[in-house]
């Protein structure tokens, strides 16, 4: 007996656990959430739950009035050329203007956290598993090609190596596709490397999981289940490739890392896909307002 869910009339997949997370929910959003037990050919009625999620919160360095409503003001620059808080007088041109309201839940020694009402964001990918903890990935396959026997690609665009924030002592599961296009086999492996917080390498190298030979043009799904060191408190995630010829070549896309013993389908880590990072504190500003950015977007504060 498996469980199906859903996200209202869409389908996001089957289950086989009695609990699991949903992905890509947008913040200050509402959702009806269903479930319905299914055998292979026959399906229970749909059992749904509405629920609505909260929105980011921002830290504002200023004392507010508890349980008040503000009007924060959002905004786009269309060439993200200009350090947004640094802009010269008559520089304030961008798109997507518009006010959001935001509710201040709570101040603490002068700094107020408030939440906002509606999602900065206007779309999402809503999937079935738990977060993806790397950053900077790709749906896309990047290429890869090295010099020598053994060429490694760290899994993001222009191959930068991604620090993973992780629990030491945790369990979770690392994937990521690959790809051959040469004409000869190649042997990939996915491989971690763990730190503790002193930035020490834990095992004096890197740790191959799993390794397959991939014929050309076939393309394969390498999952591994790893509990941590205990002191482990970051991890570097990686492919690397040999092949039969000596010639390093192949392609890597969607790298995922995640909590627990189940690799789900690839999502975005939900940093990426935010406007604005949740619990972000907003500088003060010369003007006396106050401003948090991320990119080329930016959300302000002015009394």
């Amino acid at each position: 007996m498996s469980y199906r869910i859903y996200n209202g009339t869409q389908l996001l997949g089957d289950v086989n656990n009695k609990s699991t997370g949903i992905n890509g929910l947008l913040p200050a959003t509402s959702y009806q959430l269903g479930v319905t037990n299914y055998n292979g050919s026959r399906e229970s009625p749909k059992t749904t739950i509405n629920v609505k999620t909260r929105g980011i919160r921002l830290i504002i360095p200023t004392s507010l009035t508890v349980n008040s409503t503000i009007t924060l003001n959002y905004q786009e620059y269309s060439l993200g050329l200009v350090p947004i808080g640094t802009e010269p007088a008559g520089m304030f041109g961008g798109g997507n203007k518009r006010d959001i309201q935001a509710k201040v839940i709570s101040v603490t020694n002068g700094k107020s956290t408030v939440e906002l009402l509606e999602p900065l964001e206007s779309n999402s990918a809503v999937s079935i598993g738990n977060a993806n903890l790397m950053r900077n990935t790709t749906r896309d396959y990047v290429k890869f090609t090295g010099n020598g026997n053994w060429g490694v690609a760290h899994l993001t665009p222009n191959h930068q190596a991604v620090d993973v924030a992780v629990e030491g002592g945790g369990t979770y599961t690392f994937s990521a596709w690959v790809k051959n296009d040469k004409s000869s086999a190649g042997r990939i492996d996915l491989e971690i490397y763990q730190y503790n917080a002193k930035g020490e390498n834990k095992q004096n190298g890197s740790s191959s999981e799993v390794s397959a030979w991939v014929s050309p043009g076939e393309e394969k799904r390498l999952v591994f289940t790893k509990t941590l060191l205990s002191d482990t408190t970051r991890i570097r995630l990686h492919t690397r490739n040999k092949d039969r010829d000596g010639i390093v070549t192949y392609w890597t896309k969607m790298a995922q890392v995640e909590k627990g013993t189940i690799a789900t389908d690839w999502s975005f880590s939900p940093e990426d896909t935010q406007y604005i990072v949740d619990n972000t504190q907003m500088n003060k500003l010369q003007d006396g307002s106050f401003a948090a950015f991320n990119g080329y977007r930016a959300i302000y504060f002015r009394q």
